[in-house]
Parts: C-alpha cells; sequence; structure tokens
C-alpha cells in the first residue's frame, strides 16, 4: 500500500503544519501525532479532541498500556477540568474542616446533604474561589434552593468570626473579583487540599 504523507504547510489554513512524514493513515490531511498536536493546542481543540477521538485512542491503547492512556488524557486535560478537580478537592476539605459544624447560614445540622457553599458566589468573585475564608460547611437547601442564602450567610460569618472578619472579606471581593488561575496553580491548589484532607483523616 502506498503511503500517503502529512505534508508540511499542507494544513497553513488552520494554522498548524504537518511533520512531512510518510504515513498510511491521514485525518483531515494530518498523520496521528499531528492531529493530536493540532487539537490539543487550545482549550477549544481539546475539548473536541476528547470528545471525537480520545475514546476510540484510549480503547485501543488500554488493553496494553494504562500509563500511557493516563497520560494522554493529562495532556489533554482542559482548564475547566483542572479547576473541576481543585474545588472537588477544596470542598471536600471544607466540609471536614467543619465536620462539628452546623450549616453556616440556617444553623441545621442534619441536612440530606451537604456542600462547601460559597459567600461570595464562585461564579462572580472569581478570585475567592478557593479562599477558606469565603468557603463553608452548607446545607444543600441553601446552597442550592436558597441560591447561597447570602443574607444569613453574612449573620453566620459574623456570629462566627466577628464583623471584622466578614468586613475584611468583603473588602477583599471587591480586589480579587476577577482572577484567571493558571493550570500550575490549579495543579498546586488540589494537591495542597489532598494533602490537608489526609491530615484531618489521619486524626479521626
Amino acid at each position: 500500500m502506498k503511503q500517503k504523507i502529512c505534508k508540511k504547510g499542507i494544513n497553513k489554513a488552520l494554522g498548524f503544519d504537518g511533520c512531512g512524514n510518510e504515513t498510511f493513515k491521514l485525518q483531515y490531511g494530518l498523520c496521528p501525532k499531528c492531529l493530536y498536536d493540532f487539537y490539543t493546542n487550545d482549550e477549544r481543540g481539546k475539548i473536541l479532541y476528547q470528545k471525537s477521538f480520545l475514546p476510540k485512542v484510549s480503547l485501543k491503547l488500554k488493553s496494553f498500556d494504562k500509563a500511557k492512556t493516563k497520560q494522554m488524557k493529562e495532556n489533554i486535560k482542559t482548564l475547566s477540568q483542572y479547576e473541576s478537580e481543585a474545588k472537588k478537592s477544596f470542598q471536600k476539605w471544607v466540609r471536614l474542616r467543619d465536620i462539628d459544624l452546623p450549616c453556616i447560614s440556617c444553623g441545621t445540622q442534619n441536612p440530606k446533604l451537604w456542600h462547601g457553599g460559597h459567600f461570595k458566589k464562585a461564579e462572580i468573585y472569581s478570585g475567592l474561589i478557593f479562599d477558606e475564608r469565603n468557603v463553608h460547611k452548607q446545607c444543600s437547601r441553601c446552597n442550592v434552593f436558597l441560591s447561597g442564602n447570602e443574607g444569613e450567610y453574612r449573620i453566620g460569618l459574623v456570629n462566627r468570626y466577628g464583623n471584622e472578619y466578614v468586613e475584611q472579606l468583603e473588602a477583599d471581593s471587591i480586589v480579587k473579583r476577577n482572577y484567571k488561575y493558571t493550570k500550575d496553580e490549579l495543579i498546586e491548589i488540589k494537591k495542597v487540599y489532598n494533602e490537608k484532607i489526609k491530615a484531618i483523616t489521619r486524626k479521626h
């Protein structure tokens, strides 16, 4: 079978060159390696690659190289995925930190589900997403059905920590309203709170 060539320059319209190597298989004019490099070059491409190509590639690799499959998945994670993982670890730590405390906003002790609720909303105040002062154990009713129950949340913070604590947090929220986390920062946040989780669970 005659090999096709992943020609350099063939994809300049897409802003990406091929490698110039011969290959039996081409998709969109690119060999598998260049296709991977092209799609994983930005956030939108990573999402598309995960949906369109990763399941097929992972299935082929899974039977003989789990480490390679894991590394490939790690390489094409988007910032939103890194942020989601960091949030999961951080909020788990918050729930463990406050394990003996009631809901910060309504005071209930036995809800169906506990959350790590933000006083200043995470979707608005990105710089406070991982601020320990801004996140406390909260019942699902207050966090979800009452949209954070901010008025009662503030009262709960004042009762627990005092006016100065809350006023400083509110002042900082203005300064830290917009912040974009880097991949390395999110990896480090996840690592730090996983370690804190281990430290707490060892004590219990």
